[in-house]
This record gives C-alpha cells, structure tokens and sequence, in this order.
C-alpha cells in the first residue's frame, strides 16, 4: 500500500493486555486529549461491560463506541467486530474518523483480528488498516509470565472469573493464560509499560525485547493517552538481531539471518510462512509471527509481515546488513526453521543471528 492510499484510510489500533494492566485508562486518557476524532470498538467478557461503560462516560460522542458484550475478540470476530466495523466506515463517510481503537479482553486472541484487517480482498481494506498492535504489560505482575514456575495466576487478570465465564464452568487454567499472554506480546508493534514505579523495570524491558525484538517498548505514565499511530510496517531503531538471552516459560524468539547473496522466491515463501502460521508442527514447532527484511528474487530488499493467516511482502527502501526473519512462537525449532527457509531460497543456507 502506498502513501497516498493509506492516507485516504482509517488507521485501526488493537490495543491489548490482560484485565488490570491499563489499558482503559490509557484509552480514556486519549480520548479525553480531544485532539483526534477517535471511535472505539469496546470488547468485555461478562454480563456487565463495565469497561464500555467507563469509556461512553469520557468520550464526547456516544455513538464512537460500539460494546461487544458478548464474548472474546476470538468468537465474535467472524460477525459483531465486522459488523462493528461496517459501521464506523459507513460514519466515517459521513463524518471522517482519524483513528479507530480496538480494545480486547484479557484472553483475546488477536489472530483473526489481524487476518481481517490484512485482508487485501476484505472489503473493509478499502477503508480501514492495520496500524499496529500496543499491549499494556504490568511490570508488577509479569514475573508471573516469566519465572517458569507455577506462580499462581490470578482469575481477574486473564479475563477469567467473570459472570459468563463462571456460568460456562470455565476455570483459571495457567497454560491457557500464559499462551494468552506471550501471543499478545508476540503480537505487539509497541509495548507500553504500566505500573513501573511499583516494580523493578529494567529485567522486565530486556526479557520482553527478548520475546519480541520487532517492538517499541515504551514507559510512560499510568494516565497517559496512547502513542500516536506507529504504522506496523516500520521496524524498531535499532533493532538488535541478536537479543539478551532469556529463558521465558512459554514463548520462543528465533532470528535467522540470511547471507547477502541468498535471493528469496516470492511465492514459495509466502506460501511457506502461511503454513508456518496456520499449521502446528512438532518438527518446526508453532509460529504465531514472522516479519523481517528479506531480498526477493528481481524485487529487491522487501518487508516480510506474517501474523494471523496472513502474509504480506511490501517494498523496502532502505539498506540492512543483511536480511533477516524473525520468528517468534512456542517451542521453535532453530534447525528446522533453517532448513525450511532454505527451501525458499534460490541458493545460500541462512545463518544463526
């Protein structure tokens, strides 16, 4: 996508993180700022959506917030977040929008979400883009993700313990949160801490750079509006190749660089990261994202995003010591993963980063 095409769209906000980080706060913070015209698109489990309800309280304009009261991001993004969707393009041709944000539950799963609005034959791309995922992380809380150990998870923070989850007999299973959690991490353009003054902060920046070196980490106060839209197909300055070592219970970060010489074929490597994300492996192990700067054959150095069921391969201008591919997930295989990426290549083997 262009400049100038992107400029004629809506920039879309997945703004994620477990129940209690701060997301709403940080929401309501920029809605307040009254700088942009924003809409939200508000996503609560349980009965009572009290975060939509706090949210209505502060913006200028009720009808810029649709609440989707029935459930995860994960179960209603075939139907209500399209239809919402629909509806905030059907205003903002009455009345443009600046900005549309997204926020999940605690357990969404932001997947599908992404795989709608990368869609280049989804009708809604004529209107709407991804801009970027922020997850909120508490730095109080996150030793609870990273310690390996059996530290307990409390209900309220996964989304679980809500009125509907408790009538559906769902109980607070650790696994299932601590996937929950590192998918929204891998997933994340920025990374916003909250609650940093309470905790020691600089391990938790270097582990998190560590699970996912494609993010901006960012400090800032619990009260402050959202950054300004990041555009996900920028990569981080300074992007470090070879991140701080970490041993994370659940989440696997893998860099392979591939030697300048090596030339990528288009469409066998599209097709190879789509299998990598839509199918678990026990030889490869389960992909949930790729992004990278790879040199295609007679295209040149080109931006890899994989995220979802979907895979774009946009141009890149500017130079890279030699191109690369991130992929983070759970229980990768290094070896494995080289030799499927080899596969893809006109010639030359990828090297560790």
């Amino acid at each position: 996508m262009d400049a100038s095409s992107r400029a004629r769209k809506v920039p879309v906000t997945l703004l994620t993180g477990f129940l209690g980080a701060g997301k709403t706060a940080r929401l309501n913070a920029t809605l307040k700022e009254g700088k942009s015209r924003i809409a939200v698109i508000e996503n609560e489990i349980g009965a009572l959506g009290v975060d939509g309800a706090l949210v209505a309280n502060s913006h200028a304009e009720a009808d810029g917030v649709i609440e989707l009261a029935n459930g995860c991001l994960c179960c209603s993004a075939e139907v209500d977040l399209i239809a919402a969707f629909e509806a905030l393009v059907r205003r903002h041709h009455l009345r443009p929008l600046d900005r549309i944000v997204v926020e999940t539950t605690g357990l969404a799963d932001l997947g599908p979400v992404i795989s709608i609005l990368e869609d280049s034959t989804d009708p809604l791309s004529e209107d709407l883009y991804l801009d970027g995922v922020v997850t909120v992380v508490d730095v109080c809380s996150f030793q609870r993700w990273a310690s390996g150990g059996e530290a307990p998870v409390p209900a309220w923070a996964s989304g679980f313990g809500t009125a509907q989850a408790e009538a559906q007999g769902a109980a607070p299973g650790r696994l299932a949160a601590l996937r929950s959690f590192w998918r929204q991490v891998a997933f994340a353009d920025q990374i916003l801490l909250s609650k940093e003054d309470l905790a020691p902060e600089a391990d938790v920046v270097a582990q998190l750079r560590a699970a996912n070196p494609l993010a901006e980490i960012l400090s800032a106060a619990a009260a402050a509006p959202l950054p300004p839209p990041r555009n996900a197909r920028r990569l981080p300055e300074g992007l470090e190749l070879r991140p701080p070592g970490a041993h994370l219970d659940g989440v696997t970060c893998i860099t392979l660089q591939m030697p300048i010489g090596s030339l990528a074929l288009e469409e066998r490597l599209a097709r190879l990261c789509r299998q990598l994300l839509t199918e678990v492996s026990d030889l490869s192990g389960e992909v949930w994202r790729i992004k990278g700067i790879v040199s295609i054959q007679g295209r040149g150095l080109c931006l890899l995003q994989g995220a979802g069921d979907q895979v774009s391969i946009e141009p890149w201008s500017d130079s890279v010591k030699a191109p690369f591919l991130v992929f983070i997930g759970t229980e990768l295989k290094r070896e494995a993963l080289e030799a499927l990426l080899a596969t893809a290549c006109s010639h030359a083997m990828p090297v560790e980063a």
